[in-house]
């Protein structure tokens, strides 16, 4: 009688699953991102009625957030969320498919975000020599961005060679590219996030409102913090399809939260309808300063509404002083304003 062969023993709780970590992330970054854009889109659109490339750009990231979002949560069906030696093997290709997809889209939405924040500080931050960075850094951010994108879509030659095992392919080493990659978002990130607040260091504003600008525009390092973070999952263990639940969620985050950096600012108008006092002009400066024979002076973006501004200066690189104006766009009632720093030469 031949002897019965033991079954191997399985580890305990090799029947975890934790999918549904996975789908409650997706929802609750999907819920926040919709809310923030719509937010952001309904003070630009409805309440000071100018759509600029910014707010265009912020709705591509939402739609590359859906993407991502999405295709974690289709991801689940392949096995994400639960121990690789508990799922059926022919899930392996779907699960390893649409990881790429995943990657795609992620690298695909931080430079939209990143651009989104950059075109946003071109309209708002309009300080005539800090233009000329923010277009370098638009430039470096989008050849940065343009490259990780390549490398992900084009990882393994031929592309399917990714998640098909069947087909011979020449693939990128996934170290030290994971991290390469990484280590270049969170420099980007900083760069990113640092460059308003030299403005607003030098803005003559009272004390609280510069606070509350550095406040805002300093959220951005906690998404510097998410990518810090997401660095620790990184490494694709041989049990990936458990592993990986992390990794994907605080990508999904650190989107949602560039996102969220990006939409904040935008939303004053709104916020001041029921925070009537965030509506009150900061108070107005009589400062004035001359570069050259050419006087500094107020430009009003839009002719057909009543403006008000607040002087102030910023150093330029020679050591000559800029005005730095806060103007603020009147429309029908004074909580529809538009804060936007600018010069003239």
């Amino acid at each position: 009688m031949a002897d019965n062969a033991a079954a191997p023993e399985l580890p305990p709780g090799w029947d975890a699953d934790h999918s549904g970590i996975s789908i409650f992330v997706v929802v609750f970054c999907l819920f926040v991102s919709t809310v923030m854009v719509g937010l952001r889109v309904y003070t630009r659109r409805v309440i000071i009625n100018q759509m600029g490339i910014d707010d265009w750009a912020a709705i591509v990231t939402l739609l590359l957030v859906y993407g991502d979002g999405i295709t974690i949560a289709i991801t689940t069906q392949y096995g994400l969320g639960k121990h690789i030696y508990a799922i059926d093997p022919t899930l392996i290709p779907g699960y390893l498919k649409c990881f790429w997809v995943s990657i795609v889209l992620y690298c695909a939405g931080l430079l939209a975000a990143k651009l989104t924040l950059l075109f946003q500080y071109y309209r708002i931050m309009a300080v005539q020599h800090m233009r000329k960075i923010y277009i370098a850094a638009i430039v470096i951010v989008t050849a940065w961005g343009l490259s990780q994108l390549l490398i992900g879509l084009l990882m393994c030659r031929p592309i399917q060679g990714f998640w098909d095992a069947s087909v011979e392919a020449k693939c990128i080493p996934n170290y030290p590219q994971f991290y390469i990659n990484a280590a270049g978002n969170i420099a980007t990130d900083i760069a990113v996030f640092l460059l308003p607040l030299p403005v607003i260091k030098h803005l003559n504003l009272p004390r609280t409102q510069r606070l509350i600008l550095f406040g805002i525009f300093s959220l951005g390092f906690f998404t510097v913090a998410i990518s810090v973070i997401r660095i620790k999952y990184l490494k694709v263990a041989e049990d990936m399809t458990w592993e990986n639940v992390e990794s994907s969620g605080w990508s999904l985050g650190e989107l949602t939260s560039a996102l969220t950096c990006a939409c904040l600012p935008t939303l004053r108008p709104l916020v001041s309808r029921f925070i009537p006092a965030l509506a009150t002009a900061p108070q107005r400066s009589t400062m004035g300063y001359k570069k050259s024979t050419n006087n500094i002076d107020l430009e009003s973006r839009h002719t057909h509404r009543k403006n008000t501004s607040v002087g102030g200066s910023v150093d330029d690189k020679n050591g000559d002083r800029y005005n730095v104006h806060l103007t603020e766009s009147k429309a029908e009632t004074d909580d529809e304003t538009e804060d936007v720093y600018q010069t003239k030469s």
